[in-house]
């Protein structure tokens, strides 16, 4: 089918607008984008947005890296703390997909319960990490493997190559 952004808010590259697509293709009914790339400004945001929930969740349970997630907690409410602990893991390795153009957030309030597992399961066929929040789904797009066969045509060539020397 088809998807919407929420508003003109919801930041898309080139890149994840044709990913989207194709995995709104795949679904027998419409989809709307909630989130995007982030900066991280937005990135702190939406972490201290789940922290002021009742009760706030433990970021713990949704990053995978428990050192950055320990360290936002630790930062908070001071944003620009926040800001300087997400930067300062982007730069070792990112702390979200979102950060990097590689995720995005799916609406479910409008979706029934067998809906969400058809696109949990439509994202995990595209290769794709989906994870269910509590107000939405998000999905990690795994980028393609590089044809490593191209690599190890090459290197057998220059051993081929080597050993008649």
């Amino acid at each position: 089918m088809s998807w919407t952004a929420k508003s003109s808010a919801v930041i898309l590259d080139a890149n994840l607008k044709q990913q989207i697509s194709k995995f709104a293709d795949l679904l027998p009914f419409n989809i709307v984008i909630t989130d995007g790339i982030r900066s991280a400004r937005t990135q702190v945001l939406r972490m201290y947005a789940k922290l002021d929930r009742t009760p706030p969740e433990n970021l713990r349970d949704i990053y995978l890296n428990d050192n950055f997630a320990d360290e936002v907690m630790a930062a908070y409410p001071d944003i620009d703390d926040g800001i300087a602990v997400v930067e300062k893991y982007l730069a070792i390795a990112p702390p979200s997909s979102h950060l990097i153009s590689l995720g995005f957030d799916v609406r479910t309030r409008d979706k029934s319960s067998p809906q969400i597992q058809e696109m949990i399961q439509v994202s995990k066929n595209l290769g794709w990490k989906p994870f269910l929040e509590a107000d939405h789904l998000h999905i990690t797009i795994t980028p393609p493997k590089k044809n490593f066969l191209i690599v190890g045509a090459i290197i057998g060539f220059l051993a081929l190559w080597i050993s008649r020397k």
